[in-house]
């Protein structure tokens, strides 16, 4: 969907506006944005990140900086934006794990709802589910039958507890009615995985497709299933893991954040310059080539989306 850019002029807010949000209506920005990226690079975050990151410095004139800070499931880059100053200058290009770290994690660093300011909403992310290319499983009910029939000797890759990962494996054992004791290998992300799944040291993995999509095409991993209810038009003979699994229905998502406090107007216009970049054909053509799904929201449908994620895994876990 297209989304006009903001004007440039914006009301003023009387003698109470702060000096910040008066350079928020007026300036910003007038120096580089940093993005932070919780996640390692090229996963799906990282190369969306690059993508829009191109297309922000181009249409506001100054550059914006991708940087990379992994760990613990995503808090650690988080915790950097949450903790930063609310000026715009410092925001968080992320994944799912905002919705499932409240459920999962003990202890969290920061309120997910309240220490943030959804900007909008970048992408939907399908996953597949892949083994190597080397593997004798060749379909997602050969991969079932296989779990069952090797009880205990299967692994599978992760991204640490709760992840996207996790939880979209946590899916299938359900639909499948149960299956026997898997061994899950944590990795710090999509990347660092590919190399023991290529080889074949771990049985399977559920991963994003856009960090899959190479390695598929390369013919070094082998896709058994996307795992949204359709199949995913940049790879059309792949099957919907529904058609095996009846119900079965997982995608991970990502989208822009700033520190909470950062004023309305510098929101608003992040939001629309993301909008118009995410509308460009070379954009959507590049993100559906990675098997991703181009997706703007207004900051306030993105916030109460955010809520709806995390009460939705709540609900999941509580099983």
């Amino acid at each position: 969907m297209r989304y006009a850019l903001i004007a440039a002029a914006t009301i003023a807010f009387g003698n109470m506006v702060s000096p910040l949000a008066a350079q928020g209506q007026t300036a910003y920005p007038v120096k580089n944005i940093r993005v932070i990226v919780a996640s390692p690079t090229g996963g799906p975050s990282d190369i969306v990140a690059r993508l829009l990151g191109d297309k922000l410095t181009q249409a506001l004139g100054r550059q914006v900086v991708i940087d990379n800070r992994v760990g613990a499931s995503q808090i650690i880059g988080s915790l950097i934006v949450a903790r930063a100053d609310p000026d715009g200058y410092t925001l968080l290009q992320a994944a799912a794990n905002m919705s499932i770290n409240p459920v999962t994690v003990a202890d969290m660093p920061f309120d997910t709802v309240k220490d943030f300011a959804a900007v909008s909403m970048t992408h939907i992310t399908p996953y597949v589910f892949a083994v190597s290319g080397q593997s004798s499983v060749k379909s997602l009910s050969e991969l079932i039958k296989f779990i069952k029939a090797n009880p205990g000797k299967i692994t599978y890759g992760a991204t640490g507890t709760g992840s996207p990962h996790q939880l979209a494996t946590l899916l299938m054992i359900q639909g499948a009615g149960g299956l026997p004791g898997m061994t899950e290998v944590q990795y710090k992300g999509s990347t660092p995985a590919h190399p023991d799944l290529i080889a074949n040291r771990i049985t399977f993995m559920i991963d994003p497709l856009a960090a899959c999509a190479p390695h598929i095409r390369a013919g070094l991993l082998r896709a058994l299933a996307v795992s949204t209810p359709q199949r995913n038009p940049s790879f059309p003979d792949v099957p919907a893991a529904a058609e095996v699994l009846p119900g079965y229905d997982f995608a991970s998502w990502g989208g822009v954040f700033a520190p909470a406090g950062t004023p309305r107007a510098v929101v608003q216009k992040l939001n629309a310059e993301i909008g118009a970049a995410l509308a460009l054909p070379d954009i959507r053509k590049r993100f559906a080539d990675m098997g991703l799904v181009a997706k703007h929201s207004t900051p306030e449908e993105f916030g109460k989306f955010l809520q709806s994620e995390i009460a939705r895994w709540r609900a999941l876990l509580k099983k």
